[in-house]
């Protein structure tokens, strides 16, 4: 019987296998599929499995799915992702109403641009559907959806985020994303609970570069704008970009606005950060410039950097033009959009000098504006190289001829960063002014002026020009009150044969001053000291002098000018000597020598005039002075059995050893004349004959007492005191300000002014009145 079986089946042929049920899906999905043959048996298990009412959804993803999803990703995670849509669709108020192909293209991609497939939709769906249940159209929900979600998530905006394109998860782990994260996490939301979202952005702004990304959300019948994390409580098509966008140009797909796109598209969105992908995309430019008012003026707009990143500062940018602030504010920190900036409409064609500070710490730029600029300063480049041309153009206006030019670029240096290099600068536009013309005049002529005084002066070099500038020796000659004739054979003398050279101490201008006059004080009248502060900047500006390496020395009538310009002005010189000469009373205030060496020779048998006998009187003052306070440098040298003719020609060489110095904390200052109102760093603007100030700093504590002042002047600099910090003023050990300095190269450049040294100007002026 079983045999008879296999025969009647053998002559039949082979059963068939029941019928296969006819593919629901379209000749598109096929075409699709025939690109991963090796995995076109799970992708066409997962069609079959997808329920009638799913079936548009996933067909239209597998559909345009990009090859790499065709080839790695799990089918059952598309259909999951397709289930969750249309469960949202179903859940939501509108979603009835949503046009099939806004559906289709808004809500139901599982990927929005390059970043990973990690998906958060059944996440999202949970915790933000009880959220926007109640709202009537899809627009009011994504605006919801975007004030919780970067809330809820603790996800700020940030540059330092790993990557461009990073999923919601990626996002949320590292707490941060610039504005390509932050759009794409808006859009997975956003579609997890069925409004229709998508991606725009655009490459780079018209005129000034940069790229951004936002969120388009579909509403009333047409796509809408909102910057994400950027939530605006005017709504949609209202974000800081919406001017921006405006500008954008259709026909430069570098400036055009594009939106992303599921399906295949003539067109493609540009990304920075993967330049050779193609995500589809349309030009949706029109929609923008739809809103441009006419042509907009262009913006300056300034970044502050500091350690490479964002910060806050304080900005302000003033008209070149007129020092006046065009654009005062703050800069944006790192949670701002970085195409955010503090900016301002200017006018084509405008200059700027652009200064931000934070912290104490201050840089500064410049920018001419045509189109749309963007400064970025750097704070931890306080001195760039690239703004020594602008700042040198601004110094030489501040010290040029033109009254204008002054003005405004004094306004200018009020507020330029205070530091080094720029104070070199400032001091190189000096020495460059042509207001030093006439001075120039009298250098070339020997020649030195002041409005009641005239001297002319012989002068060589000897020995090697040492790196940092010659040293000056100012030699004073004896006779005074003698005939003319007299007097110029002293002068002669004392540049010819007087002082032995010792080019072994240094390289030096010997210099040789003739009185200005005959009479028996020619060196040491009340005039005498404005003369040789002159004669001194004549050779710093055009002898290339070093400031800090001036003396001056003089016999007998030459002495007495030593023993008097030597304690006017100490400042001025590095050591001071006076032979065969003594102190003149009420002249003479050796109390001010405190922080500048004074030598003086005089002979036992040089009685004239109680030469001797006054110098000896003047050594035991000087010693008094230095028991009670320090200080004192020098020495005084008595020659026993030596008369007026005293063995002084060595002294240039034992002086040269000795530097200057400006800035001693540390002062006391008689004033013999109403003429002199500077003395070391402080300035007494209406100085009296027999006035006394005594100042002393300790760290930033200023203690001060005074006589017969109305008012005083400190010029105080980083070596006296910590700028950074505020100043304590004690006067007379009773009342007490603090002052809050602000280093200003305005400051700075006033004192180069009334100094013609860069070592006794500085860039806080702190004025005390003493009524």
């Amino acid at each position: 019987m079983v045999g008879l079986l296999l025969t009647v089946v053998a002559v039949l042929g082979r059963v068939e296998d029941p019928p296969k049920a006819e593919a629901w899906w379209d000749a598109r999905v096929e075409s699709s599929l025939d690109r991963a043959p090796a995995r076109r048996a799970v992708w066409v298990r997962a069609l079959e499995a997808t329920p009638p009412d799913q079936r548009p959804g996933m067909a239209y993803l597998v559909t345009d799915l990009p090859e790499g999803d065709l080839d790695k990703l799990d089918p059952s995670a598309l259909s999951t992702n397709v289930a969750i849509a249309y469960q949202a669709r179903k859940a939501v108020p509108w979603g009835s109403a949503l046009p099939e192909d806004v559906f289709l293209d808004g809500v139901l991609p599982h990927r929005t641009l390059t970043e990973p497939f990690d998906p958060m939709r059944s996440v999202y769906l949970a915790k933000y559907l009880p959220l926007v249940k109640e709202c009537k159209t899809p627009g009011e929900a994504g605006l919801k959806v975007n004030a919780a979600l970067f809330r809820d998530y603790k996800v700020t905006y940030n540059t330092r985020r790993l990557r461009t394109d990073q999923c919601s998860r990626e996002s949320i782990a590292q707490g941060m994303a610039t504005c390509t994260g932050l759009s794409i996490m808006l859009v997975e939301a956003c579609r997890a609970v069925g409004v229709p979202a998508r991606v725009a952005g655009i490459h780079s702004w018209p005129g000034r570069g940069g790229n951004h990304t936002w969120v388009e959300i579909w509403d009333a019948g047409r796509w809408h704008y909102v910057g994400a994390a950027e939530p605006d409580p005017n709504g949609l098509d209202h974000a800081w970009f919406g001017g921006d966008a405006a500008t954008a140009i259709k026909d430069k797909p570098e400036n055009a606005v594009f939106a992303t796109s599921y399906r295949k598209t003539s067109d493609h969105f540009r990304m920075v950060w993967n330049r050779s992908a193609r995500v589809n995309a349309e030009n949706v430019t029109d929609r923008y410039t739809a809103k441009a008012k006419g042509p907009q003026p262009p913006r300056l707009m300034v970044e502050v950097l500091k350690g490479g990143e964002r910060v806050v500062a304080d900005v302000s940018a003033y008209d070149r033009s007129t020092g006046l602030a065009a654009l005062v504010g703050k800069s944006l920190g790192p949670a701002a959009d970085i195409n955010l900036h503090l900016s301002g409409p200017v006018k084509p064609g405008d200059s700027f000098l652009v200064v931000a500070r934070r912290d104490g710490q201050a840089s500064c730029a410049r920018a001419t504006v045509q189109d749309d600029t963007v400064v970025r300063i750097d704070l931890d480049r306080t001195s760039p190289e690239d703004r020594a041309a602008d700042l040198s153009a601004i110094l030489k206006d501040r010290f040029g001829e033109d009254p204008a030019k002054r003005d405004i670029a004094r306004k200018l240096l009020a507020e330029v960063p205070y530091d080094p290099a720029t104070l070199a600068l400032a001091w190189d536009a000096y020495k460059a002014s042509p207001l030093h013309a006439d001075m120039r005049k009298e250098f070339d002529a020997k020649t030195v002026k002041t409005k009641d005084r005239e001297s002319p002066y012989l002068w060589r070099h000897v020995g090697e020009k040492p790196k940092d500038g010659w040293a000056l020796v100012i030699a004073m000659h004896g006779g005074g009150n003698a005939p003319k004739r007299v007097n110029d054979s002293q002068w002669t003398g004392m540049f010819e044969r007087y002082y032995k050279e010792h080019p072994e101490a240094g390289g030096y201008v010997y210099l040789a001053l003739r009185a200005p006059n005959d009479s028996w004080n020619g060196f040491y009248d009340d005039a005498i000291c404005p003369m040789v502060d002159r004669l001194i900047e004549q050779f710093v500006l055009f002898g290339e002098v070093n400031p800090d390496r001036v003396y001056t020395l003089g016999a007998s009538h030459g002495g007495y000018g030593a023993f008097v310009i030597g304690t006017k002005t100490p400042d001025r010189f590095a050591a001071v000597h006076a032979s065969a000469s003594a102190p003149t009373e009420g002249e003479t205030q050796g109390v001010n020598l405190l922080n500048t060496r004074f030598t003086f020779m005089v002979g036992e048998k040089d009685t004239a005039y109680g030469r001797a006998e006054r110098c000896q009187a003047f050594a035991k003052q000087v010693e008094a002075w230095r028991a009670e306070r320090g200080g004192y440098p020098g020495e005084f040298e008595w020659r026993p059995g030596v008369g007026h003719s005293v063995p002084d020609r060595d002294k240039v060489g034992e002086m040269l050893a000795f530097t200057r110095e400006p800035r001693p904390k540390s002062l006391v200052w008689v004033q013999t004349d109403d003429v002199l109102k500077h003395f070391f760093w402080v300035e007494a603007p209406n100085p009296v004959d027999g006035g006394r100030v005594e100042v002393s700093i300790h760290e930033n504590t200023i203690k001060l007492k005074a006589e017969k002042q109305d008012k005083l002047a400190l010029w105080l600099d980083s070596k006296l005191v910590d700028l950074a910090r505020p100043l304590t003023i004690e006067v007379d050990g009773g009342k007490t300000q603090t002052v809050t300095p602000r280093p200003s190269v305005e400051t700075y450049c006033l004192g180069l002014e009334e100094r013609g040294d860069p070592k006794l100007s500085a860039g806080v002026r702190v004025e005390i009145d003493l009524k």
